[in-house]
């Protein structure tokens, strides 16, 4: 995927905004991770994390990061998309679809036939993601669906 100059809904025009088809680097991710409320991770956690996907894109607001976006999977069956953060700073400004739009764009182009793609969203996200054609489970697919998060219970 090539380099998109986009601009954000409501903001000056002469506000450049670009997402590069690249992970963070893991000083920005554990960054964007402790500032969007997630907590925080070491840099061999970030690295790992990082080295175990199959996309990203970074939005970026001139030269800083913004945003990004992840994908973990098999790049051929099965798709989980992992992160989509923006900064608060510039939460509520559309700029999370840009980066779904990206995410979308090579998933579809990878994705095979019967393909699965995944997420499991924050609470309230879940109308966010249903513009992506996302569904809730249970669905005519899928059982209601199960997590579990090492060192938390819910």
């Amino acid at each position: 995927m090539r380099e998109a100059n986009v601009r954000s809904p409501g903001e000056d025009m002469n506000n450049q905004l670009r997402i590069e088809p690249r992970l963070p680097s893991p000083s920005q991710y554990i960054q964007m991770r402790d500032e969007a409320g997630w907590g925080l991770v070491s840099e061999e956690t970030a690295s790992t994390c990082l080295a175990g996907s199959l996309y990203g894109a970074c939005l970026y607001d001139q030269d800083t990061l913004i945003g990004f976006s992840r994908i973990v999977g098999d790049g051929a069956l099965y798709f989980y998309i992992a992160d989509v953060v923006i900064s608060p700073a510039h939460k509520g400004k559309g700029l999370g679809a840009l980066l779904m739009e990206a995410v979308m764009r090579h998933i579809n182009t990878h994705a095979q036939t019967g393909a699965t793609i995944a997420l499991l969203p924050a609470p309230g996200l879940e109308h966010f993601y249903s513009q992506f054609g996302f569904t809730p489970c249970p669905n005519q697919l899928f059982g209601q669906g199960l997590s579990l998060v090492i060192g938390h219970t819910v």
